[in-house]
């Protein structure tokens, strides 16, 4: 195996595991918050996808690409809220395999619902602004979408451990 073959392989296995992180340390500060078995983190998540590229969709990719970044979440945030005080609430006390089953038919009420909003067909959003480039490594090309992943997961884990170790939301 070659160098650069060797290198590419790495940066690849980074962007995926900083993707990953992204998406399960959201899961880990519910549970760790709220002490719910929430199944329906990963549904939340792809709403958030979903609600994203409906906004720069309709809205027009170039000029409302980061702002659809920042509206998805507080959309899906509020949702999120209003399960929290509609459904999970009146669970906390419940065993864990309850809630695992309530968050479980959950998922499946998301799903049916973006099925029914988005239909069935995969759905390719336009590149992120200034990410859709790709960058020489060694005489290959990486995205640099990719190279962004690598650096957000570890700035966003600084983040949040300073968040819970350093304010009062520490646990």
């Amino acid at each position: 195996m070659t160098l650069s073959a060797f290198l590419f392989q790495l940066l690849n296995g980074l962007a995926g595991a900083s993707s990953l992180f992204l998406v399960s340390v959201g899961l880990s500060l519910i549970f760790g918050v709220t002490r719910i078995v929430n199944f329906a983190h990963g549904s939340f998540y792809m709403l958030g996808i979903y609600v994203a590229y409906w906004l720069t969709d309709k809205l027009g990719a170039a000029g409302f690409f980061w702002p659809a970044m920042v509206v998805a979440p507080i959309a899906v945030g509020l949702l999120g809220a209003a399960v929290e005080m509609l459904l999970l609430r009146r669970i906390y006390k419940a065993p864990e395999l309850f809630q695992l089953l309530a968050t479980f038919a959950l998922v499946l009420v998301i799903k049916d619902a973006a099925l029914y909003l988005w239909g069935p067909e995969d759905l390719l959003g336009p590149r992120a602004p200034g990410l859709s480039a790709s960058v020489e490594i060694l005489g290959r090309q990486f995205p640099s979408y990719d190279l962004f992943l690598i650096v957000i997961g570890p700035v966003v884990l600084c983040l949040l451990w300073l968040l819970l170790t350093r304010t009062r939301w520490s646990w």
